[in-house]
């Protein structure tokens, strides 16, 4: 079990090494719309891990969505590589969310957590000793150092570990539609922080838009049911 969540725990650094590249070679908004296209992945992946028929509605969302994604990657191709980084991540995170909830139950929330940043501390040290970055991690200020433990622990740590006690109650297809209202704040945010340089096509609001909607509407279809 260790193993095992120690390989998870790799998955989910590997989806935060593509987060924030993303972000590096496009900017916010374009990475958190990639995000939304989690839901996509786990569609297909969920059932395969869990041995369950594919649910249609799931698949239709799909398509709302690579549809979408399409019409982003067309109006703002300058991000291509953004873009492709954006929807890695989105894979990544797909993976590492449907296996939690193929290890909940088996043993606590804590060991879960606990194992999982260790394996993610671990791929990291081996991508920054690789990369050759590793020396610029000791480089980092007081203030940044104060302001990565508060995103480390409060923002990351902990909303890891209440997901993972939530999937008592609900599916990890279920848990990622939750996560993906995040661009709905979060490209609000990054255009009143960063300014211009989140301005985007109109077309790529409308497309973000359908696509949150969509989300939203699966949620309550499935609530319903």
């Amino acid at each position: 079990m260790a193993v095992r969540l120690i390989g998870i725990g790799s998955l989910m650094a590997i989806h935060w090494l593509l987060f924030f590249q993303s972000i590096k070679v496009s900017n916010v908004s374009i990475t958190l719309s990639c995000i939304s296209t989690a839901t996509l992945f786990a569609a297909f992946i969920e059932p395969l891990v869990f041995r369950r028929r594919i649910d249609w509605t799931e698949i239709v969302l799909g398509i709302v969505i690579t549809t979408c994604m399409l019409l982003i990657f067309k109006t703002e191709i300058r991000y291509k590589e953004g873009i492709i980084y954006g929807v890695l991540c989105a894979i990544f995170g797909a993976i590492f969310s449907v296996f939690n909830g193929r290890v909940h139950g088996k043993t606590s929330s804590a060991n879960i957590i606990t194992y999982e940043i260790f394996g993610g501390f671990f791929m990291l040290t081996i991508y920054y000793l690789f990369s050759g970055d590793l020396e610029g991690v000791s480089h980092i200020s007081v203030n940044d150092f104060w302001w990565t433990l508060l995103l480390a622990s409060v923002f990351t740590a902990y909303p890891m570990f209440e997901s993972i006690r939530l999937m008592r109650h609900i599916s990890p297809f279920t848990l990622i539609l939750a996560v993906n209202l995040e661009p709905v704040y979060g490209i609000i945010l990054a255009y009143f922080i960063f300014g211009e340089s989140e301005n985007m096509n109109p077309i790529f609001y409308v497309a973000s838009g359908v696509m949150i909607l969509s989300i939203i509407l699966n949620g309550i279809i499935k609530n319903r049911r």
